[in-house]
């Protein structure tokens, strides 16, 4: 863990070990500054994929191996949400909730809104069935015509976050839904 990331050299010391021995260290680098992106994140790609022009043989052939890069987004907050301050967009939950579920990155580009598709892994499928919309949210619920909707059924396991569902677990199983309820607190009516 490196809280001050600046150029990256922390990243560019673990993959050359893990070049140099075979081993399998890992790295969570923190940057602040705006040049995250055009100078932290850079230098760690081109480190494992190569420099053509660098004199070391090892740079230039690239040290091999992967990260992933992330910025942070603005925090969705529950108490601005019980507030009726504001719903976080769809794209903006979308996010949280497939990190939470997975714990792995986000792809917004898979995102299919009209689908309530948000995106896979390995073992599934997950669908959000959300509008940033009070009345929307009270009156929307998993139901069998949204079940069969969702398309083929496949290997995959589907999460599905949703308000309600009128689906028993008979239904759920044979459409291979594993039903979570979005939050009451996002679109309980307020008094």
């Amino acid at each position: 863990l490196d809280s001050f990331a600046g150029s990256g050299t922390t990243a560019h010391a673990v993959l050359a070990l893990n070049q140099e021995d075979g081993g399998k260290r890992r790295f969570i680098l923190v940057e602040c500054e705006d040049y995250a992106d055009e100078i932290t994140a850079e230098r760690v790609r081109r480190v494992i994929k190569g420099v053509p022009s660098a004199k070391d043989e090892n740079l230039r052939n690239g040290l091999g191996g992967s990260f992933s890069y992330f910025e942070l987004g603005k925090p969705i907050e529950l108490e601005s949400i019980l507030e009726g301050d504001s719903l976080p967009s769809y794209r903006e939950l979308a996010r949280y909730i497939f990190y939470t579920a997975t714990g792995e990155e986000f792809n917004p580009s898979v995102v299919d809104e009209k689908r309530f598709f948000i995106g896979e892994n390995k073992e599934y499928e997950l669908y959000l069935f959300y509008k940033p919309d009070i009345e929307y949210l009270k009156s929307t619920a998993l139901t069998l015509e949204r079940a069969q909707a969702l398309g083929p059924i496949n290997k995959k396991k589907r999460l599905v976050f949703a308000p309600t569902k009128y689906l028993d677990t008979e239904h759920l199983l044979s459409f291979r839904i594993e039903f979570c309820q979005l939050p009451f607190e996002i679109f309980k009516i307020k008094g």
